[in-house]
């Protein structure tokens, strides 16, 4: 299995721009992306990552909330399969990134972000139905657009 790329930081942080850039469709971010990176599954995966890393960043800092630390993609058989985190090599940085974002801002990049993850909507919903999340074990994210043949041959549930 060939190894996945991974983006310059600069790259990344103009993938992040993007995204959290306000007016632009997801349309218009997909193309975007796509020009930036010239790799169409990295662009999917930056495309699918960068909400997911910050959120995490986000629900990770919440009380009482047991954050996850695996995800699931789809096989090419339709098959929902399991990894760690640890297998998308762009995470780290990407987490790094947010932490920073997070810290010093811009907070509303920062949220336009993270209100992309699923796991942030998760959590919303949580709270919207009752009202504190406490003791919550959030599953991790399932990525769309991005076959679980690309994280590994042989891995997964």
């Amino acid at each position: 299995m060939p190894q996945l790329s991974v983006p310059t930081e600069a790259v990344l942080k103009r993938a992040i721009d993007l995204i959290g850039q306000d007016g632009l469709s997801d349309d218009d971010i997909q193309q975007r992306i796509t020009a930036l990176v010239d790799e169409p599954v990295l662009a999917q995966r930056l495309i699918a990552w960068l909400p997911e890393a910050f959120g995490l960043v986000l629900i990770s800092g919440m009380d009482g909330v047991d954050p996850p630390a695996a995800f699931t993609a789809r096989d090419r058989r339709g098959r929902w399969r399991e990894f760690a985190f640890d297998a998308e090599p762009l995470l780290p940085m990407a987490l790094v990134l947010a932490n920073e974002m997070f810290i010093a801002g811009p907070r509303y990049s920062f949220g336009r972000i993270a209100q992309r993850s699923a796991m942030v909507a998760a959590v919303s919903q949580v709270l919207q139905q009752d009202g504190s999340v406490f003791g919550a074990r959030i599953s991790g994210p399932a990525i769309a657009g991005v076959q679980a043949e690309v994280y590994s041959a042989g891995a997964g549930a």
